[in-house]
């Protein structure tokens, strides 16, 4: 995260600026004790022997994995 320099002076419109890159940071870190809902992200698994696998699911619940 690249937040703008401090100013000499307060400046007001900085400061927003500088709020407004905090909190849209902060929206797109994960939270503890959350539920994690994935809308348009994968997860990735890998194996032990490091092949990477995409977690699935079906409208009917059924979990799989894809390999990548």
């Amino acid at each position: 995260m690249r937040l703008p320099q401090p100013s000499i002076r307060y400046d007001a419109s900085r400061e927003s600026d500088r709020n407004r890159v905090l909190e849209l940071a902060d929206r797109r870190n994960l939270k503890r004790g959350q539920d994690l809902e994935l809308a348009r992200a994968r997860l990735i698994l890998r194996s032990p022997n490091g092949t990477r696998y995409r977690l699935t699911v079906d409208d009917a619940g059924n979990l799989g994995t894809e390999a990548l």
